[in-house]
């Protein structure tokens, strides 16, 4: 007989043993007041016992039993499987519920593991791909400075501009403050001032992978470099049309 065609045998005839257990179990206490399970009962219990049966496989699978693949060539682990579906099945309500949080718990956990690697992804993309000087969203990429004289201005402008530069520049896709100011020349302090001014801009960004915090330049820091090094360019030529 074929191998899945036994396990199938299995989990229908067992899920249907453990069925009528949780039938019987239902029954009251000597006394104790309490109605009596009706045949419509005995019909959920062995639906619920076979349906909690065939999440066993499921089951053996979260906590990596190899016991379903063993069982082809070893009678004594096809009944501990068998056994395993009357357990289920005889507490079909609980296991059923039991699988069903443990699946959910997983698929989120998988979820948040896909978001962090696309989260550290992404900035080597980033900087392995040629962009135009538009944002991710289409917009020109501005930097936001406090209100102040023109030359605090262009002064905090000048500096969040060196940041991004070496950010763009760097052989690394992640950063730390202290290589940046290295790097940039620049005190620590102003460097970080400079990242936390780029991130609430949304031309950088900051994340933690595992071997502490780390920034990196985004899609519109990377596009109000090449707006700016455009406007750079053609002062560079009306100055040179003029002379």
């Amino acid at each position: 007989m074929d191998h899945v065609l036994k396990l199938f045998l299995v989990m229908v005839s067992f899920g249907l043993l453990g069925g009528v257990v949780n039938y019987i179990n239902s029954y009251p206490v000597k006394g104790k007041k309490a109605p009596r399970p009706s045949r419509s009962d005995l019909l959920k219990s062995l639906i619920t016992g076979v349906a909690a049966s065939f999440l066993v496989p499921v089951f053996l699978n979260t906590i990596s039993s190899n016991i379903v693949r063993e069982s082809e060539t070893d009678p004594i682990k096809l009944v501990v499987f068998a056994g395993f579906c009357v357990i289920a099945s005889a507490s079909s309500k609980s296991f059923i519920r039991a699988i069903s949080n443990k699946v959910l718990e997983r698929v989120v956990k998988v979820e948040e593991d896909v978001q962090a690697v696309k989260a550290e992804i992404r900035p080597v993309i980033l900087k392995h791909t040629e962009l135009d000087d538009k944002g991710g969203n289409g917009e020109t990429a501005v930097i936001e400075v406090t209100e102040a004289g023109h030359g605090a201005s262009d002064q905090v402008e000048s500096s969040r501009l060196k940041v991004l530069q070496e950010l763009s520049n760097s052989d690394y896709a992640f950063r730390t403050i202290d290589g940046l100011a290295r790097d940039a020349n620049m005190e620590p302090e102003l460097v970080q001032e400079c990242l936390e001014g780029c991130i609430s801009s949304g031309l950088a960004g900051i994340i933690d992978n595992g071997l502490g915090t780390r920034f990196y330049i985004t899609e519109n820091g990377q596009a109000h470099l090449l707006n700016h090094n455009g406007k750079l360019s053609y002062r560079g030529d009306q100055d040179s049309s003029a002379g």
